[in-house]
């Protein structure tokens, strides 16, 4: 049976709707019932126990009752990330052998022509070979309202199979299970300690892992959920007054562009906001006091990442935000660091560690990517850690800062180990930068220097020699950037992460046309 069907969906209905979207209101029963229906659906489509089903969906509340009815039905649900173009659909599709994908017309209209298995969508003259549902609220109406709950395996099985976008290739699937998703639930609880009597802003997209955890909690909390279909500064602030938010979960690119709107409207109008969340990136230290600030608030930052179904460090909203810290390991949730030998970092209480890669273990950790066993084997230590990739460290109280960044992403200029986000720190404390990122590039000399790309706020202006005389004032010299590019808009994925490798390929191709900027 279904671990998180049962938790989640089987409890007493509250008496209120659990889920807003638009003019749209469910209650959990109503939930329930069309789940249940969705899933009597799905099986006589021919979905048996293990199939794949994909859903692909914006913030709908489609997107949920999708993923409750495909594991009720005893299959594996296969998000996918509708902003990836066609071919990196289609690989997710064909890498995961999904059999049947929950989506939209919209949505399928772009896979015209193109190798796809059967849709479930109002389907337009251009697929009628497509063997379909009509839509799926047809789906939903003719089926069983008293279909049983199909049994497929325990709650170790995948369930869940989430592709990450991959810093080369193809996006990759990681497998997870219930009890990983079960676990992070029960992890998460004590530290933020949301109750019914919140009311969360979902417009991180629920295909990633950080926005599917959170409309997971807010149902087990039974907070309701308003859902926003993607990020509409506008909409979201209409939402957070109308509906008198008060909890609201964002990425710090998402904060920066909002905080603005913020400010023009004043923040009277949000005295019901009692927390922010931020995830996804790391929070700038002068952003997160522009939020408190503004807002009267508490902002708790948060790190995971896909592989640990998400979270595995949160400040508390008992003891508020640490700048630069993600708080402390979940309860349920063990970290350690190691340094370039693998060897564990020692720390104890009243000490702060050295810097070191973070290693975690615990019932959240993902099974394994999907049919890369050799990737799988060496994500993990001998103790069976996994290795995240990104360098921090603990303060004295035990607190994880990401001192680092990602250990792949340090730059090594004439052997000296540069972290990024210490010069991304200090840039964003520019009046004129709303973005930065700053990356690697490849000099004869030095192996690499230092690049930043700077997105600027609007009706605001600098040039490359002020910002370097800024950076002068707060880092050391060999941490100045050789070369500041200015973006009018840098790239980022639809939870607002920068994406850095899309920027070192398009300064690679600078480069090999123009040559060295030095």
């Amino acid at each position: 049976m279904s671990l998180l069907v049962h938790r989640l969906l089987q409890q007493p209905d509250p008496g209120y709707p659990i889920l807003v979207e638009e003019d749209t209101q469910w209650t959990l029963n109503e939930l329930r019932e069309k789940v249940v229906r969705l899933a009597s659906s799905l099986q006589a489509k021919g979905i048996q126990p293990g199939d794949r089903v994909a859903i692909m969906f914006m913030n709908q509340k489609e997107y949920l009752l999708s993923f409750f009815a495909i594991l009720y039905a005893g299959a594996v649900v296969v998000p996918i990330n509708i902003t990836l173009p066609p071919e990196d659909i289609i690989h997710v599709i064909l890498n995961s052998g999904t059999k049947l994908v929950l989506t939209t017309a919209a949505f399928a209209a772009k896979f015209e022509g193109k190798p796809i298995p059967a849709w479930v969508a109002n389907q337009p003259p251009e697929l009628a070979e497509a063997k379909t549902f009509p839509s799926l609220e047809t789906a939903i109406e003719a089926g069983d309202p008293n279909f049983p709950e199909v049994s497929y395996g325990d709650a170790d099985t995948l369930r869940l199979l989430m592709y990450t976008s991959g810093t080369t290739g193809k996006p990759k699937g990681v497998m997870l299970s219930e009890n990983n998703l079960a676990s992070n639930l029960d992890g998460i609880e004590p530290v933020l300690k949301i109750s019914e009597q919140d009311r969360l802003l979902l417009a991180l997209p629920l295909f990633h892992a950080y926005g599917q955890i959170i409309g997971l909690y807010a149902l087990q909390s039974k907070a309701p959920l308003y859902l926003v279909p993607n990020f509409a500064p506008k909409k979201i602030i209409q939402t957070l007054v109308e509906h008198q938010i008060t909890i609201l979960p964002l990425v710090p690119t998402m904060f920066s562009v909002l905080l603005g709107s913020i400010q023009r409207i004043g923040a009277d109008k949000l005295a019901n906001l009692k927390a922010c969340v931020s995830g996804g990136a790391s929070l700038p230290e002068k952003l997160l006091h522009q939020i408190e600030t503004a807002l009267d608030l508490v902002v708790l930052e948060g790190y995971g990442l896909t592989e640990t179904a998400p979270v595995l460090a949160v400040n508390s909203r008992e003891h508020g935000s640490i700048p630069r810290s993600v708080g402390k390991a979940l309860p349920n949730v063990t970290l350690k660091l190691v340094n370039e030998q693998g060897e564990t970092i020692p720390w104890q209480p009243g000490e702060v560690s050295g810097e070191g890669e973070i290693l975690a273990k615990g019932a959240n950790i993902m099974l394994g990517y999907y049919n890369l066993p050799e990737e799988t084997a060496q994500a993990f230590d001998a103790e069976g850690y996994f290795k995240t990739g990104d360098l921090g460290h603990f303060d004295a109280e035990g607190n994880l800062f990401i001192s680092g960044g990602r250990k792949k992403d340090l730059i090594i200029k004439a052997g000296e180990n540069i972290a990024p986000v210490r010069i991304e720190e200090a840039l964003h404390g520019h009046p004129a930068i709303l973005h930065v990122a700053v990356i690697g590039i490849p000099d004869e000399k030095l192996g690499e220097d230092i690049m930043a790309c700077v997105e600027l706020k609007p009706d605001h202006t600098a040039t490359e020699a002020e910002l370097k005389k800024f950076c002068l004032e707060h880092l050391p010299p060999f941490m100045v950037p050789a070369v500041i590019q200015f973006c009018p808009e840098l790239p980022k994925n639809q939870t607002g992460k920068i994406l850095k490798n899309q920027l070192k390929t398009q300064y690679s191709q600078i480069l090999q046309t123009n040559g060295s900027p030095a």
